[in-house]
């Protein structure tokens, strides 16, 4: 276990009364003001230690063994990340905020990385600001903010009924025609890796992709448009039709920088409109 960015929070020795408890509600002990939901996901974040070794959730608790907690040294605050994020329009109902690729859109529970969502209060301060989209932490480009839970239902309404429209831009490796749609039905249920099944989706879920300029070394950037997304729709659509956005380490291949070449270009609906530009050299 690499404990080069932690530090120690707090330790116990499994007695004769926990034997056989899982490490997970173990951790009460340590976290008593916690979920069960919030103690794995601090298991999961590599926060916990049994005799010096990384532990899963489910590890049955046997006397002796020494379970130790720790907590991330050198931590990004809200002031970290704020001046990165750009308010790009701001009406009476939305806003649109743009988030560079590298931090998270929404807030995660009991991890100890910041989101773009826990710094709302600080950019819209003396209003009620609601995230109601999500953007992959290596995305970049348009979250989209309102302001009280009536506008809130308004824009799922909007989603409900088709009348949105969010544009990606994506650099893909391959040579797609000049337009092509995808149209499968996606499998969410895991958290990590989106499935691509055989039958198509309902038309709200389809992904219409543009040609729009070639690159070198047979690369592609192409424009893509989808109304209702469903988590990676775009990464797990483009992969399946053979093309494979640069960077995607979990639908194709790593770059050397780290980088995914995939940005929320472009957002719309009735009485509001914003857009930006993606920050590639």
């Amino acid at each position: 276990m690499d404990i080069t960015n932690l530090s120690e929070c707090s330790r116990v020795v499994v007695t004769s009364d926990d034997e056989g408890l899982r490490l997970d509600k173990f951790l009460i002990m340590l976290l008593p003001d916690t979920s069960l939901r919030e103690r794995r996901r601090i298991i999961d974040n590599g926060l916990v230690s049994v005799n010096r070794r990384s532990a899963k959730a489910s590890l049955k608790m046997f006397v002796g063994a020494e379970v130790v907690l720790f907590e991330k040294k050198n931590v990004p605050t809200t002031a970290d990340i704020l001046p990165s994020l750009k308010i790009i329009k701001e009406t009476g109902e939305f806003a649109a905020v743009y988030k560079p690729a590298g931090i998270h859109s929404a807030s995660i529970a009991s991890s100890l990385e910041v989101s773009a969502q826990d710094c709302l209060a600080e950019l819209f301060p003396e209003r009620q600001p609601i995230l109601i989209n999500r953007l992959d932490h290596s995305t970049s480009g348009i979250l989209l903010v309102a302001f009280g839970h009536d506008a809130s239902r308004r824009f799922k309404g909007f989603e409900e009924e088709g009348k949105v429209e969010k544009e990606y831009f994506a650099r893909i490796i391959g040579s797609p025609r000049s337009e092509f749609v995808m149209k499968n039905e996606l499998d969410t249920d895991s958290r990590a890796v989106t499935k691509v099944l055989d039958d198509d989706a309902d038309r709200l879920r389809w992904s219409y992709a543009d040609r729009v300029k070639d690159l070198s070394d047979g690369i592609v950037v192409v424009k893509v448009r989808i109304t209702k997304g469903a988590r990676h729709q775009i990464r797990a659509h483009l992969a399946h039709a053979g093309f494979p956005i640069v960077g995607d380490a979990v639908y194709g291949e790593a770059t050397a920088d780290g980088k995914m070449y995939l940005h929320n270009q472009r957002i719309s609906f009735e009485g509001f409109e914003a857009e930006c530009e993606p920050e590639w050299d």
